[in-house]
């Protein structure tokens, strides 16, 4: 009996490691039949922003808005000095008190101009990375249709890319989509201080 029992348990494990070694090669068949083999496409994103067309012709609309409003702003600081150089030479017939009460009115309308600067430099900067944000989403959805057409699976941005093959870079293909497909934002004075409107394709 003893020896029939061992006989029993050896075939026991024997069959458990069978079936345990079936069962993993079964599970990878599976999982290798699930997921594909990589296919990998690589595009600069950073680089189509900063070459495409719709880029610079965005970027030069936004600087010539602010342009006008720095003009206009500059108008009215030249006035102000205008002002203080008109009050200077009225200094001799005011009274100190009546001096210095306009003389501080002056200074205000100054530090409020000031104000107005850094504030239209920041909302420029706003309204351009609003505008880079959606050129972004544009420019994936262009990489995604390339990469569909040439049977890309996966696809990686550059600029977190380390090394690559230079036969996986599409930058070339989707920058000509890019600059085809002519996205325009609308910007008017006012998006200085309420951001840019939406990207439009042509």
């Amino acid at each position: 009996m003893t020896i029939r029992f061992r006989a029993f348990a050896i075939g026991l494990v024997i069959f458990a490691i069978a079936f345990t070694q079936n069962l993993q090669g079964a599970s990878l068949a599976y999982a290798q039949s699930k997921i594909p083999e990589a296919i990998v496409a690589i595009v600069d994103i950073n680089s189509i922003l900063q070459a495409s067309e719709p880029s610079k012709k965005a970027e030069e609309n936004v600087k010539a808005l602010l342009k006008t409003k720095v003009d206009e702003l500059n108008k009215r600081g030249d006035a102000l000095l205008t002002e203080k150089e008109a009050l200077d030479k009225q200094r001799a017939i005011l009274s100190p008190d009546a001096y210095q009460k306009k003389l501080s009115e002056l200074n205000v309308q100054r530090q409020n101009l000031q104000r107005e600067f850094q504030v239209i430099n920041g909302k420029m900067n706003e309204v351009l990375v609003g505008i880079r944000l959606r050129f972004r989403e544009i420019i994936v959805r262009l990489a995604a249709d390339v990469s569909k057409e040439k049977g890309v699976n996966l696809g990686i941005d550059r600029a977190k890319t380390v090394f690559f093959n230079p036969g996986m870079d599409i930058t070339e293909e989707v920058l000509s989509r890019f600059n085809k497909a002519n996205p325009k934002v609308d910007i008017k004075l006012e998006d200085m201080e309420q951001g840019a409107a939406p990207a439009k394709k042509n």
